[in-house]
């Protein structure tokens, strides 16, 4: 059992047995066929068929109100018939974790992101489905809200700088389709940050070449007050 917000125990749904034939039908050897399971849950065999009373002139009765057995059954009995509407991301790939972001709080740029993916988003959905899903279905078609609140927590953090950063980070199944747009809306909303360890090649001053030049001098006026010394010393002891 799960335990709600305010504290009141909340049953735990529990999935309906003909749906759970209908998505497992594959996993249940008496069934083996996603036809069967709607025939078994409505009880379509013990359904009345009144093609037989329109038309008493042939055996087969009524052309058009006879039902007659499908061409093709369902994805188990005929896969090639329904490979177009099989999910594209398949069995789930071996990709590494995705990263872990922390809490922050959104700035002018990330509500600007969040802005520009939400604009994509609608345009995009009317040029591949049509205004009507749109209006029906809403831009999430495209993009769901979950992935894109993650591209704008990705790129907060500069997590996401390629079509393969995006495509781990978010698990997005579209992100070899449209991810060049998305890394180009982050791009142009993100600003760049500049390290702080960037340095740049400090100018000589006139007091570095000064100190450079007195050096030798020094060093000359060194070198002569030492013969001198040695001189007189030699005058005194004879040698």
């Amino acid at each position: 059992n799960k335990i709600s917000v305010n504290g009141a125990k909340r049953s735990k749904q529990e999935l309906d047995p003909g749906m759970d034939y209908l998505i497992n039908a594959n996993k249940h050897t008496g069934l083996m066929c996603r036809r069967k399971v709607f025939d078994v849950c409505f009880d379509n065999e013990a359904a009345d068929f009144d093609h037989l009373d329109c038309d008493t002139e042939h055996v087969v009765g009524c052309s058009r109100c006879l039902i007659s057995p499908p061409m093709v059954c369902c994805d188990i009995h005929h896969p090639d018939h329904f490979s177009a509407y099989s999910s594209p991301s398949g069995e789930p790939s071996l990709m590494s974790c995705r990263s872990c972001i922390p809490k922050y709080t959104k700035d002018a740029p990330d509500l600007a992101l969040q802005d520009a993916l939400d604009d994509w988003c609608e345009q995009k959905t009317i040029l591949t489905y049509g205004l009507s899903q749109l209006s029906d279905l809403g831009p999430s078609l495209v993009l769901p809200n979950c992935t894109l609140d993650r591209i704008v927590d990705c790129a907060h953090h500069r997590k996401i700088t390629s079509t393969l950063n995006l495509k781990r980070e978010t698990g997005w199944t579209d992100a070899d389709r449209f991810g060049n747009e998305i890394i180009a809306l982050i791009q142009r909303h993100t600003p760049l940050t500049v390290s702080p360890f960037t340095t740049t090649p400090l100018r000589p001053s006139s007091s570095t070449t000064n100190a450079n030049v007195l050096t030798p001098v020094l060093l000359a006026e060194d070198s002569t007050s030492n013969l001198i010394d040695r001189f007189i010393y030699t005058k005194i002891n004879g040698r």
